[in-house]
């Protein structure tokens, strides 16, 4: 029987999948680009390679696909079916609009560019929260490398000019199949960056969560500074004075020899990522303001008053860098804090077994309220919003989506104070104050948004102006993972502004640049309702278990 995986465009593969392009070959198979002859949909094709996926292994590419079908990520691929050609496996997945990571570093190094350290750091943790989510169910990809990423980059923003990364990792539960021998053999002919942990290259090999920190650490070493760190490397910010000293510790922890030496779960190399790019934004502030003391001590020494005078005006700080400076100071303790005293899996475990499903607890703890100060100037800015300010709230659970709080339905809507109140009551639950809505949808990071600090109508649509389905829009999501904050319906929270008129979060008609950011807000009469408005439930930490649901009569 034919074990055939080169195909031509045009030929058809499956008698059903046209062959529009080839684009990679990885250690699991060929991809091509294809088209379904009775959709016209264009989709992905991986023809599996027969020495890690023949018909011996069939019970395992089952429960590979499976798996990889169940996940319902942001930065894994989408899958499509699994079939067969001609005694050969094949599994399909999403058409994703992009390239390939290698493509953009490409194109990067013959334009003679470097990334940002933000838009590394970005795209490395949007890598690694897709492997976070592969590590929950033991799969390991072993040997990540920017072939298997697939990435998606936008300037958005008034001026455009925010970098948005949108990124995925292709194979998911299919690198099970691949054996580490194959792995290590693929990346030795290949004779490039040795994206392999050094522990797989060992006798006796041990796949974890530390082997996919260490290449992800490689990807992060060859973003930055254009050469991928073989053999004993230099450090990253001896070939790029710009970089700040910390990410050269990102950089030893994501490369130890040792994986007992590296950052031992995706989620910890995240954490340092961010506290990476929150110390750009603090050196950037303390840059600006150190620039000022040598003109001023020149100025006295060497000038009458009157031209010392002239010297201060025209040296005084930029309004607008103290500000970004300020901000990012406040974000940057808000998440220190959250990081010391981040709860364990244990104490999670028994939140969660405690409460009723599909809700996301977030832990005591402060967040930057109101408006940030460098967003006077962006125009969007509400009266509504106060300026920033460090505020605190206990522990509390909310639910991921809008009542009744399930995946793929309408939200309820039309609805008055009082029945929004009713309905979360019946639930055991009872409506989010308006500080618990705020920090939910600003994330760890206390964003503008719930997605970032730029509007951005591809991640939430146009807010009011367009109503959807909860949790259709992927991307509609805070850092907490609290869906549809910055879009779709407005929502009642439990704060009462004065006597009878309680604060609406989430929307503004007319006005969603300024309406869906997390801080804005407005107050309704209780007995007000209409089509716009919505509501979702939030729970104290210590509420009772919620009481069993009766049994069906007989």
């Amino acid at each position: 029987m034919s074990t055939k995986l080169e195909f031509s465009r045009g030929e058809v593969i499956a008698e059903k999948y046209e062959v529009v392009d080839r684009l990679d070959e990885t250690p699991l198979g060929i991809t091509y680009r294809t088209k379904h002859l009775k959709t016209s949909k264009y989709v992905r094709l991986v023809l599996l390679r027969p020495k890690i996926a023949g018909r011996e292994q069939k019970d395992q590419i089952v429960d590979a696909f499976k798996m990889s079908k169940s996940f319902d990520h942001s930065h894994l691929v989408k899958m499509g079916e699994l079939g067969e050609h001609d005694g050969v496996a094949y599994f399909t997945y999403e058409d994703f609009e992009g390239s390939t990571l290698r493509e953009l570093m490409q194109e990067y190094k013959v334009a003679g560019k470097r990334l940002a350290l933000k838009e590394a750091a970005q795209i490395c943790m949007q890598i690694l929260e897709g492997l976070a989510e592969l590590h929950k169910h033991h799969i390991f990809v072993r040997g990540v490398r920017p072939e298997y990423v697939l990435i998606n980059v936008r300037y958005t923003g008034p001026r455009k000019q925010t970098f948005v990364a949108q990124t995925k990792v292709v194979g998911s539960a299919f690198w099970n199949l691949a054996p580490t021998a194959v792995l290590a053999e693929d990346e030795f002919t290949a004779g490039e960056a040795q994206y392999l942990a050094p522990e797989l290259k060992s006798f006796e090999p041990t796949p974890s969560a530390r082997c996919d920190v260490y290449s992800v650490a490689v990807i992060f070493y060859e973003l930055l500074v254009g050469t991928a760190p073989i053999g004993t490397f230099q450090d990253p910010k001896s070939l790029r004075p710009d970089l700040p000293d910390h990410v050269n510790t990102v950089a030893e922890l994501g490369l130890a020899n040792a994986p007992d030496d590296r950052y031992p779960s995706a989620a910890d190399f995240i954490n340092d990522l961010q506290r990476t790019f929150q110390d750009v934004n603090l050196d950037e502030g303390r840059s600006g303001g150190r620039s000022l003391v040598m003109p001023i001590a020149l100025g006295l020494a060497l000038v009458a008053v009157f031209f010392l005078a002239v010297i201060l005006f025209n040296f005084r700080p930029d309004p607008e860098l103290v500000a970004q400076s300020a901000d990012s100071q406040d974000r940057s303790q808000v998440l220190e804090k959250l990081q010391q005293s981040q709860p364990s899996k244990s104490e999670y475990e028994k939140i969660y077994a405690r409460h009723p499903k599909n809700m996301v607890y977030i832990p005591p703890g402060p967040y930057v309220a109101g408006r940030l100060r460098s967003s006077n100037t962006d125009g969007f800015a509400g009266t509504s919003e106060p300026v920033a300010e460090l505020r605190e709230t206990k522990g509390f659970l909310i639910d991921v989506f809008e009542y009744p709080n399930l995946v793929g339905q309408a939200p309820v809507f039309d609805v008055t104070f009082e029945q929004a109140e009713e309905k979360c009551k019946e639930a055991g639950k009872r409506l989010c104050n308006a500080d618990e809505w705020e920090r939910a949808c600003k994330g760890p990071r206390s964003q503008v948004y719930s997605y970032g600090d730029t509007f951005d109508q591809d991640f939430c649509g146009r807010g009011l102006e367009t109503p959807y389905a909860s949790g259709a829009m992927a991307e509609c999501k805070s850092g907490w993972g609290v869906y549809d904050m910055s879009g779709s319906f407005r929502e009642w929270t439990g704060t009462e502004e004065k006597k009878g008129r309680a604060v609406v979060k989430g929307g503004e008609k007319g006005a969603p640049e300024r309406g869906t950011r997390c801080a804005s807000g407005s107050d309704e009469s209780m007995a007000f309702a209409d089509k716009t408005l919505s509501f979702r439930c939030c729970r104290d930490v210590d509420a009772p278990p919620p009481a069993p649901a009766p049994e069906p009569a007989p």
